[in-house]
């Protein structure tokens, strides 16, 4: 494949660590970032303090200006904070790009106000044309796609040519594309997982083990799809590397944000306390709001997502809705049992 020139909007850990992989491939990358304090930073050290495992090279751009980042580009990256990317998106579009360029998305989340997901608020703001819209994410720590660890993600898109495209782009020995054009079910996977792994961290955090931690994430992972299914997505998108896959290595690792919000809520501190040292941002936070909003919406009982809910922003007591979990109704474990519904 010809080698491209892209453009990274975000130097977060994760656009960080893919444009870097996208560099190491041979392509001209550039990165914008918005804190001018961080680039001053990258340009005198070289080191990125949200992911300082890996230098940049002394050749690769970052700049705050975005203008130079985003023009004549054969593929944009959008890898910003959800609660940011409409306002990056405008910021883009204002600039009335000409070059037909191809967005990919790899930011996770889903806008609190619209319950938008992450392409549909770019598809939204961009009236520029573009070649399309696509999403790549999985089960991906930036820290171990920077250490050339076997890594492996989705990239979707209602368009399939462009889904293989990206799918030949990035690949290696080292980091495996598989391609779907489940766009739904595969943002809606990697968005509520976030509120998930929170759950699992509150669990550790109160000192519960193995057994509760199991039975938290396939009992999120059905509230998942449950909200997917009412979306439109596939059933059998949630039980891949971006439902089951990305759920678990995010409730389980020591780099999950999100893991380390729950532990610390858990532990009985106050959600201000445990964010405001934060230097990244753990999406699970947000997307918990949107994920109540949604069972609203479609009329979809979530208790997992409604207790993280609960512990964020009503003060209620973790451990006692751990037990107000294991204390609801008796019932089936799976919808159309004879026994009753979930």
């Amino acid at each position: 494949m010809a080698l491209k020139n892209i453009g990274v909007i975000g130097t977060g850990s994760w656009g960080s660590a893919l444009g870097l992989h996208l560099y190491d491939l041979g392509n001209n990358v550039t990165f914008w970032e918005f804190d001018e304090n961080r680039v001053k930073t990258i340009h005198e050290t070289r080191i990125n303090d949200l992911l300082p495992i890996r230098p940049f090279p002394s050749e690769l751009c970052v700049t705050h200006e975005l203008k130079p980042v985003v023009e004549n580009k054969d593929i944009l990256i959008f890898a910003v904070p959800s609660h940011a990317m409409r306002s990056v998106c405008r910021d883009v579009n204002a600039l009335s790009l000409t070059g037909n360029p191809l967005i990919v998305n790899i930011s996770k989340g889903i806008e609190t106000e619209t319950l938008m997901r992450m392409s549909e608020v770019i598809a939204h703001e961009i009236t520029f044309p573009v070649r399309g819209i696509l999403t790549v994410t999985g089960p991906s720590h930036a820290e171990e796609v920077v250490r050339k660890m076997p890594t492996v993600l989705v990239a979707a898109c209602e368009n399939e040519s462009l889904s293989e495209e990206i799918q030949l782009l990035l690949m290696d020995e080292r980091l495996r594309i598989y391609t779907t054009n489940d766009l739904t079910g595969v943002e809606l996977g990697g968005s509520l997982k976030n509120v998930i792994a929170i759950a699992a961290g509150i669990s550790d955090g109160v000192g519960f083990g193995d057994n509760a931690k199991a039975a938290l994430i396939v009992r999120g992972a059905y509230e998942i799809m449950k909200i997917g299914l009412a979306m439109g997505a596939r059933p059998e998108t949630f039980s891949g590397l971006t439902g089951m896959g990305d759920l678990i290595v995010t409730c389980i690792s020591k780099h999950s944000r999100n893991r380390y919000v729950g532990e610390e809520l858990g532990k009985g501190r106050k959600l201000d306390d445990i964010l405001k040292p934060m230097k990244m941002v753990a999406e699970g936070v947000t997307t918990t709001r949107s994920a109540i909003r949604l069972a609203e919406k479609y009329q979809a009982e979530m208790p997992v997502a409604k207790a993280v809910y609960d512990v964020m922003f009503n003060n209620a007591n973790p451990l006692q809705q751990v037990n107000e979990l294991m204390l609801r109704d008796p019932k089936a474990e799976l919808s159309g049992s004879r026994s009753g519904s979930r």
